[in-house]
């Protein structure tokens, strides 16, 4: 399902903060009285309670003003909630603190992307591959803000590397490749991804897969993604609406696509690549109407 993949950038952030000593929160003392708001905090945001995680983590850095951990996690929570400028500031005082910590510059370059600083964004992805040349997530965040920014090439340079990297067989990096290939111009579908989807486990990731290689429709594409979870399902339906619009693009269905962009950005998942995605498409959409014009 889409939740194991991400946390894109969510996921993987609580992971990699949840598993440092409580120690990085400064002094030894501090760390005992934060750690219980901490981990509340995580448990919030884990449940979807972004404002009451903020509070959490607030009580943390109100504790441990020199806390990396509770900044980035904050951050995350406001990101989450569209705050972009306050999440910002809070990956950038994370960094401040800490700044040999890759998650705060990959988190804080998904906030410059959803604020269109897309300049901004890539800086902060190329930063972590220093930091972490191995970083999926950075090459494949990277690539999605060279494609918004126009550079396909690019785009396409990162997505090749970031499966590369993948020991997940890459699944949504295969998938922004094959699409970014149809709507430079539609070809014939590589049979090294319909052979690689076939190999994948039953679930959301292969639904996406097959819908994409022609082995199920938008129909039950979307049935699929009504199916787990209210979270999951969200999160699934952000991903379907985006990629079931993009094939509607390339097949010239520009009305019937901007409806699905459209339902995608609703969804207001601000860390999801589909979510900026969706979005820089239906820029584009728009700027074609009104040059018709």
């Amino acid at each position: 399902m889409a939740w194991v993949k991400r946390f894109l950038v969510l996921s993987v952030a609580v992971l990699a903060i949840g598993a440092v000593s409580m120690t990085a929160f400064g002094q030894e003392s501090n760390a005992a009285k934060a750690k219980p708001f901490y981990e509340s905090g995580k448990a919030r945001s884990a449940q979807g309670d972004f404002d009451g995680a903020i509070i959490e983590f607030t009580k943390v850095i109100e504790i441990d003003p020199k806390s990396p951990l509770a900044y980035a996690a904050r951050g995350n929570a406001k990101l989450n909630l569209g705050a972009l400028d306050e999440a910002i500031a809070d990956f950038s005082k994370a960094i401040e603190i800490d700044p040999s910590r890759f998650i705060p510059y990959l988190n804080r370059g998904a906030a410059k992307v959803d604020k269109g600083d897309i300049d901004g964004a890539i800086a902060d992805y190329t930063k972590v591959l220093t930091l972490d040349p191995k970083s999926v997530l950075a090459y494949r965040n990277r690539g999605c803000a060279l494609q918004q920014k126009g550079d396909l090439e690019g785009a396409r340079s990162d997505f090749q590397q970031a499966i590369q990297l993948a020991n997940d067989e890459g699944a949504y990096q295969r998938f922004y490749l094959y699409l970014l290939g149809q709507k430079q111009k539609p070809r014939p579908l590589p049979t090294e991804l319909k052979a690689t989807v076939a190999r994948w486990k039953d679930g959301w990731k292969k639904t996406v897969g097959l819908f994409l290689t022609g082995e199920i429709d938008e129909g039950a594409l979307m049935e699929q993604a009504a199916h787990g979870t209210p979270k999951a399902v969200r999160e699934q339906k952000c991903e379907g609406f985006y990629y079931a619009g993009v094939i509607k693009l390339t097949r010239g269905e520009t009305v019937a696509a901007k409806e699905l962009f459209e339902r995608c950005v609703a969804t207001q998942l601000h860390t999801f690549p589909e979510f900026q995605l969706a979005r820089a498409e239906l820029a584009n959409i728009g700027h074609s109407e009104k040059t018709k014009q």
